[in-house]
């Protein structure tokens, strides 16, 4: 069930040129005082919730879709306070707008934790508006009345739809005591749906960034630096020109933009033109040099209590492109003082109020529509791509269509950034943590030297641990990426705490718990080692690492079985436990451990970006190899009920234990440890 399952991608298209978007793509439903249909007056209580005469509750979503199934999530949440019939659900996506609306972003695993008890009680004051409009029409007293299944029962057990409602509840005002149902009599929340773009997705109907058309657009591609921070000095364009369906070609803040009548013309026509950069002062800026200035950037470990027996370790991890399936891309219409685009953002308006700047136009003036996302991970956050569109749109006062060619996608990134992670501890004769320095380097950051010393983001009650943080301050532009610090600084805790357990003497099991006090991280722990049969006897050549994540309001730990062969690691199996508090939607939960179980995988043994002469040298899947099916273990999500009240994140949350779950398993079959990631088996020590 999704939002426009009657109707087709060409009617899309003719919305989208002809509204600017309406309801299919962008705009919040306005309120009731001010909207009715044919058939009667639509009740509109809020930003979030219409219920129309013919019983459809529209919920609009305020956060972005990028695959993480968040409008399946919100509907739910407003589906289980208004007790509506999930069947008669539609849902309607946001843009650009108040606060309120959608200020916040979709990132962090905050979209849930942070809608959920508002929405509810949002939800539940509708849904007490439509009871006091049945119960004024029965003449009966609202108390004895119920709801279930979008329609409200009297004592006697008659019944009235919410669609024959809308007009009386109209003229309701919103209570402002509404209380949301207990944990008890939720009949949505905690049960298994389907994401409501599911059918839309496998027909083809859904439509993306890549999918919008505006009549009479144009379409760009640009041509890039060579080498980060160079810069345009000239450049020919008359073999450009000559191509069939180029348009012109200009200059615009990135570089050259060639305009076509197709996207296939304008690449035709970047390839054939001349263009002369300097090349500036990374032309020679290769990941040699940024590993050895991000060694030079780390501090000096403390000193580790006499007697003990001292480990030391370090790992290195590389730069890492978000690469998403979709690259990026947007439509820009300016117009004279005002602005439409359509993209896949992660935080609309954030995109409008930087078109705003750009334009020197009033943020009110310029509207984001949000399609569906084709990936995000941190990347749809940057809205550069906007900004080069807008700047086209304007320069030729057509509506044009820009995308991202895949090496552009790789080699215009704001990557995961580059890190070191150093450390020093100490095993006291009965197998305790009696030390704990940890160091850290990333390319990003920009001290350039060393920075401050804290406690250490660890999941475990170490009272010594202590943690310096510096930045190379390395030109390569860096971003948010799956799980941001967590995805370098937990596979290294994870990596170090097994080292520390296997010089103990002790099970990485065992050693873990002895470690925690927090007892939903424990029971994680219990439960996927349990589940994973942890200590059962493996075939010759495998063996089994463990890891575990706390963070966003949620637990999860890893177990990772994988097979040593020469030179060839193969990941078996993986079996999670998670904790998310209230799983809303445990079909949802379960996808995104299993897409962070590929992603770690291919982060673990595959992937990594590499500089050469400034620039990355990986330009497509190919040289990029993410992990592919032959790559996926089989895999095991099990989710832990805890009894909390609330959600916690979980986009971020299945990532950060896999790598080293990973990592680990392969000590226990070769005895040597992963240093540098991707793992090889050759750089094993």
């Amino acid at each position: 069930m999704g939002s426009m399952t009657n109707v087709s991608r060409r009617s899309i298209f003719k919305i989208v040129g002809g509204i600017g978007a309406g309801l299919a793509l962008g705009c919040v439903p306005l309120r009731a005082a001010e909207r009715s249909d044919k058939k009667g007056v639509v009740f509109a209580p809020n930003e979030y919730i219409t219920v129309g005469p013919d019983g459809i509750v529209t919920v609009t979503i305020t956060r972005s879709d990028m695959g993480q199934g968040i409008r399946t999530t919100i509907a739910m949440i407003v589906a289980e306070e208004l007790d509506a019939d999930w069947n008669h659900v539609r849902v309607t996506q946001a843009g650009a707008g108040s606060k309120r609306v959608n200020g916040g972003g979709t990132g962090g695993s905050s979209s849930t934790p942070g809608l959920y008890n508002n929405l509810r009680k949002i939800a539940a004051g509708s849904r007490q508006m439509l009871v006091e409009a049945a119960a004024k029409q029965w003449g009966v007293d609202p108390s004895t009345c119920h709801t279930a299944a979008g329609k409200v029962f009297n004592a006697s057990g008659k019944a009235i739809s919410y669609g024959e409602l809308t007009a009386a509840a109209s003229l309701m005002t919103p209570p402002a005591d509404a209380k949301p149902k207990p944990r008890s009599e939720f009949k949505i929340i905690g049960k298994s749906k389907s994401r409501v773009d599911n059918l839309d997705v496998v027909t083809g109907r859904a439509i993306y960034g890549q999918d919008v058309h505006v009549d009479g657009m144009v379409f760009a591609v640009v041509s890039r630096r060579p080498a980060i921070g160079a810069t345009l000095k000239s450049f020919d364009a008359t073999a450009t020109k000559k191509v069939s369906g180029v348009i012109d070609a200009i200059q615009i803040a990135s570089g050259v933009a060639v305009i076509a009548t197709n996207t296939y013309a304008a690449t035709q026509g970047r390839d054939a033109l001349k263009v002369e950069w300097d090349n500036g002062p990374n032309a020679e800026l290769d990941s040699k040099q940024v590993s050895s200035k991000m060694r030079a950037a780390l501090g000096e470990h403390t000193e580790m209590p006499a007697g003990a027996k001292v480990v030391e370790a370090s790992y290195e991890f590389p730069f890492l492109a978000h690469a998403t399936l979709e690259p990026m891309n947007a439509v820009a219409d300016v117009k004279d003082g005002s602005c439409t685009v359509w993209t896949g953002s992660q935080a609309p308006t954030g995109a409008q109020q930087q078109v705003a700047r750009q334009l020197g136009i009033e943020a009110s003036n310029v509207t984001i529509n949000v399609p569906l996302l084709g990936g995000g991970f941190g990347r749809r956050f940057m809205h550069d791509w906007v900004s080069e569109v807008v700047e086209i749109s304007k320069a030729v006062k057509k509506p044009v269509k820009l995308l991202y060619t895949r090496d552009d996608d790789l080699r215009t990134d704001f990557y995961r950034p580059a890190g070191i992670r150093s450390f020093k501890g100490a095993i006291s004769s009965s197998g305790e943590i009696v030390g704990w320095s940890g160091l850290a380097a990333d390319s990003a950051g920009g001290r350039g030297g060393k920075g401050r010393v804290g406690k250490p983001a660890i999941p475990y009650d170490i009272p010594s641990a202590t943690n310096q943080q510096a930045g190379a301050g390395i030109a390569v532009p860096t971003g948010a990426w799956r799980s941001v610090e967590n995805s370098t600084n937990n596979p290294a805790y994870e990596c170090f705490v097994d080292e520390l357990a296997h010089a103990a003497g002790k099970d990485p099991v065992a050693f873990r718990q002895a470690l925690i006090s927090d007892p939903r991280l424990k029971h994680v722990l219990a439960t996927v080692a349990e589940k994973a049969g942890w200590g059962k006897a493996l075939p010759a050549g495998h063996g089994m690492g463990v890891a575990v994540f706390k963070g966003y309001g949620s637990y999860a730990a890893h177990v990772a079985e994988v097979s040593v062969k020469g030179d060839a690691i193969k990941v078996v199996r993986v079996v999670c436990a998670v904790d998310p508090g209230i799983a809303v939607n445990p079909r949802g939960v379960e996808a995104q451990i299993q897409g962070a179980i590929i992603d770690g995988v291919a982060t673990a043994l595959k992937v990594s970006i590499t500089l050469e002469k400034g620039l990355a040298a990986e330009t497509s899947y190919f040289d990029y190899n993410w992990a592919r099916i032959g790559d996926a273990p089989k895999t095991e999500v099990h989710i832990v009920e805890s009894g909390d009240n609330s959600p916690g994140g979980m986009g971020e949350v299945g990532y950060p234990s896999v790598i080293p779950a990973i990592a680990n398993a392969i000590a226990a079959v070769t005895g040597k440890r992963a240093r540098k990631f991707p793992i090889k088996v050759s750089e094993l020590v």
